[in-house]
Formats: structure tokens, sequence, C-alpha cells
């Protein structure tokens, strides 16, 4: 059981920004390009100068992992629990078979490798530098080559299973998806965007299948000097595409990857912190306050609540409601005062419902903490009316123990009442 009370103690926690993404310490500067999880505890994130990171706590405490990578590693992959791949400049592959705590060099590739990806444990593909692709069948002790149609650098891949192989590549003509059903022997391309001088110019970052028939890819568009972040979906296993996400116009605007929690439950991120959100399996996009201008480059989630971003500086954000907060309204009456109710039920198993009262317009931020200060979990962060609110923390993922939440209203440092603070356990 979980357990809430009334707390007269003042604690002091710091907020790192007003979002639904929490960004988590993760002992590291480097910028991070790829993260997975095999486990809802155990998570592996890689970046520049080879640097490997490692959870077994779900995010809370990173440790370095000692690497036999000196490059810029760009993409991971585990087929299995215990078996993972990485891969990056320069061409090199290292593996793990300790579920990510050590790792050795297999065969290199001989080409720059942008992305790595494997339907089984033995059986995988890179592809990066030029058409030239990598193909193994042995777990990478050797490799054998596979072209693209085209001339296009490969960008993204994704090897969804022994009949379904996409692509995407970008080049100075501008950018290009392609098909395989037998592991890259033979190709069909299906989409095509062609450049138009330099005035409208395309770019694919990423391609991702939610399932045989579902598939995305992600990239930007430069018009005119304009640059928009673009989700692209094909309902009909790659055949046909159509643009389903749009964000933009700015400078440098790029959604870099994208990633399913379930099969509604979607989420984009690129550069600048964009964030991006579906709840319809792709149809429709919505994008979600990050909390930070850094450029995301990985995301991974293990279910359509949870999940993890990664990023440039050693950025690396966590949700655990999927970055919405779940808020229902219970009044439209106008309270005199600020006020954060006790939670009921108190103990409670798996959920407990959170009160609080707002006398004027307001930004709101509500946050769960454990006994030694984390963040467990944000529950609003929004600017809100005037009236009586209720939100709900399910706790079903969380140790059995004491939670601290605190209800964070306007600028509690002015000092003048202009703001309002209180915490409660």
């Amino acid at each position: 059981m979980k357990a809430l009370s009334i707390c007269s103690i003042a604690f002091i926690f710091t907020i790192s920004s007003f979002s639904q993404w929490v960004p988590l310490v993760t002992n590291t500067t480097a910028d991070l390009q790829d993260i997975c999880f095999i486990d809802n505890n155990t998570g592996i994130a890689a970046g520049y100068g080879g640097v490997l990171i490692r959870t077994t706590n779900a995010g809370v405490n990173w440790t370095i992992i000692s690497s036999p990578a000196t490059q810029n590693i760009f993409s991971l992959c585990f087929p299995s629990a215990s078996i993972g791949y990485a891969s990056g400049y320069t061409g090199f592959i290292i593996k793990s078979t300790s579920s990510g705590l050590s790792w050795f060099s297999v065969t290199s590739c001989g080409i720059n490798v942008r992305s790595i990806s494997f339907i089984n444990t033995l059986t995988g593909i890179t592809g990066g530098g030029g058409s030239l692709m990598c193909y193994t069948t042995d777990g990478g002790t050797s490799w054998n080559p596979r072209y693209t149609p085209t001339s296009h650098a490969v960008s993204g891949l994704h090897y969804f299973n022994a009949s379904l192989l996409m692509v995407c590549a970008t080049d100075m003509p501008g950018a290009v998806i392609n098909k395989s059903t037998d592991g890259g022997n033979s190709w069909s391309t299906v989409m095509t965007q062609n450049n138009s001088g330099l005035n409208i110019t395309y770019s694919l970052s990423s391609v991702y299948c939610k399932d045989e028939n579902t598939i995305f890819a992600t990239g930007s568009n430069n018009i005119f000097g304009q640059n928009w972040g673009r989700i692209y979906r094909s309902t009909n296993a790659g055949n046909n595409w159509e643009t389903v996400g749009n964000i933009g116009p700015a400078a440098g605007h790029n959604i870099t990857c994208v990633y399913f929690g379930d099969n509604q439950a979607g989420f984009a991120a690129g550069n600048s912190g964009v964030i991006m959100r579906s709840a319809n399996s792709g149809a429709n996009w919505e994008a979600q306050a990050s909390g930070t201008t850094i450029s995301l480059t990985g995301v991974h989630m293990l279910n359509a609540l949870t999940g993890y971003i990664c990023g440039g500086n050693g950025l690396i954000l966590k949700t655990t409601n999927g970055g919405i907060s779940g808020l229902q309204p219970i009044s439209s009456e106008v309270p005199e005062i600020f006020m954060l109710y006790q939670n009921y039920p108190n103990p409670f198993n798996p959920s407990t419902k959170i009160k609080f009262a707002l006398p004027r317009a307001d930004f709101v931020t509500i946050k769960v903490f454990d006994i030694l200060g984390n963040i467990a979990a944000t529950l609003v962060n929004e600017h809100l009316q005037p009236g009586i609110y209720e939100v709900e923390w399910n706790g079903s993922n969380y140790s059995s123990g004491l939670y601290f939440y605190r209800l964070f209203a306007g600028d509690p440092s002015l000092r003048s009442g202009q703001g309002f603070i209180e915490t409660k356990k």
C-alpha cells in the first residue's frame, strides 16, 4: 500500500522544468544519439565519443559503462534481453551479451553506420554511408553487402521481420524510402521526394514499423527557407504515404525519431526539443511541452504512459503519464484561496486522487516525489483557469512507501502573494 498524509515539514526540491517530461541525472554531457530499454528497469543510452550509460532502476541512476568504441555511436539495438548491438562512425560494431553491462568489438562493417537493426540475435543489417548496407546472419562475426537501389545515403532503417525491411535515405537529389521483403536482396522504391533546387528540399531521418502494415517515417522539409518537421505514415505496408504530423516553421526543425508504446500511443521527437504525441495510431499528432530546446534524437516507450527520450548534452527525459496530466475540473466555482487537499483514498492501492483549488488563473505544476526527493511523476503542468480540480495518480508501477506531492502555482520566490506552494505526503 502507498501512504500519503499531511506534512508540516518544509521540503525543498528542484523543479527541473514545467513539463510532463522530466530530465534525469545521467552523469554525462555527451550528445546521446539513441536509447533502448530491455525491461521496465534496465536501459542503455549511447552517443558521441563512444559513450555508453546504463540504468537498472528505471532511470533514477545512470552508470557510465566501459566502451570499446571511441567514435560516435549513432544506433542501438537489443534483439533479446541479453544480446545487444551498437554501431556508428567509421563502421565499428560492438556487441553485448550481458544486457549492456559489458561490450566487445565484432567485425567492422566498413561504412559509417547511421542505423542498425536485428530481427533476432543473429540476423541484422546496418546502413549509413551511401547505398552500401551490411548484412549478418551469425551475430556480427561476418558481414555481407546489400545495396539499396539509389545512391542516397541511408539515414534510417527498421528490419521488422524476415519479410519486411524498410530503409529511408537522403542525398542532394532529395529523399527516398525503399522496401525489401527478402532481407535486402531486392528492393522497391515506395516514396520519392525530389528537391526543387535550393527552394524546396527534403530530408528523412528515421523509419519505424509499428506493425507489418503501419509504418512511419520522420524528417524535414525546407520550403523557401522555412523548415518544417514532418511525420509520414503508410497503412499498407509502405506502398503509399501521407503526411500526418507537421510542426514549424522554425529554423532547423526536423523530426528525428518515432516510437509507439502500444497500438494507439505514439511519440516522436526532434530538433529544438520538439516532442509530438499521437493517441490514434498515428493518424494525428500534437506537440507536447518538453521543457528544453536541446535537440532530441532517440525515443523508447515501455507502454502508452512510460518512456524515455535522449538528446544533446547528456539529456534524457522521462514521462510516466504519456506527457499528459489527465486533469479533471470538478467545479467552476471560484475559491477564495489556493488549497491543496489531502489525497484520497489514503493509504491507496493502486491509485489515489488529489484535489486542489485555484482562486485565479495561473500556471500550475503538481509533482510526486519519493522519500529521497526523486521525481516520481508529474501530474499537472499547464496554465489553468480559476476553479477546483482533481487529478488521479496511478501508483501501480511504484514501490510501496511514502510519497510527497507538491502544488506549485505562480512564482513563490517573489514572496508577495504572487505565488503559492504547498507539499503534502
